[in-house]
């Protein structure tokens, strides 16, 4: 039976914090889904180092862990596209999206296999740059600069361009002749 230790209590944070986010933004209320965002998206460098420094990395938390930065920034952005984001950045949110699910396909059926495929730094840059995207896009509904929304959609279409890049590099990756990492 797994153990809850505090660099997992902070991802299972995170998870909670992902429908609180989308509502608040379904809600008009920006303020508060900026504030529960940024403060949840923050608990993804918390846990990972807490994790290393305590030396309390499991294999439950790494799978919370993309669980959480997955859910957190799609409740976010679906709840973002519901009240007006523009097209193009709906499309990117939905390449970004595509992707995740793709990837997360291709991990489970790898792991029947008794397969890993571990994170890439693309990946992790791709995650950085959704979280900062969505925090900028959740911002410029508020009286802020516009340079605010530029960076918001600037950073989506990179993440979504990283997205397609790092899952390309997953899939071969899993299709190689000597397969994924075990």
């Amino acid at each position: 039976m797994a153990t809850l230790n505090l660099p997992t209590a902070f991802t299972l944070a995170r998870l909670a914090a992902a429908p609180i986010a989308a509502a608040t933004v379904l809600h008009g209320q920006y303020v508060t889904a900026l504030s529960v965002f940024t403060l949840a998206a923050a608990t993804d460098w918390v846990d990972g180092w807490l994790a290393r420094k305590l030396d309390q990395r499991t294999t439950l938390g790494a799978a919370l862990d993309h669980a959480s930065d997955k859910a957190l920034v799609t409740a976010t952005l679906v709840a973002l596209a519901g009240t007006g984001l523009p097209l193009h950045l709906v499309a990117a949110s939905v390449l970004i999206l595509g992707r995740d699910v793709a990837v997360s396909g291709l991990r489970e059926g790898l792991a029947l296999d008794g397969k890993a495929l571990p994170v890439n730094k693309l990946g992790k840059l791709k995650t950085v740059f959704e979280m900062v995207a969505v925090g900028c896009l959740i911002g410029a509904r508020l009286p802020l600069p516009e340079a605010v929304e530029s960076v918001g959609t600037t950073l989506l279409w990179a993440a979504a361009g990283l997205a397609l890049w790092s899952g390309g590099i997953y899939f071969a990756a899993a299709f190689r002749k000597d397969g994924a990492q075990a």
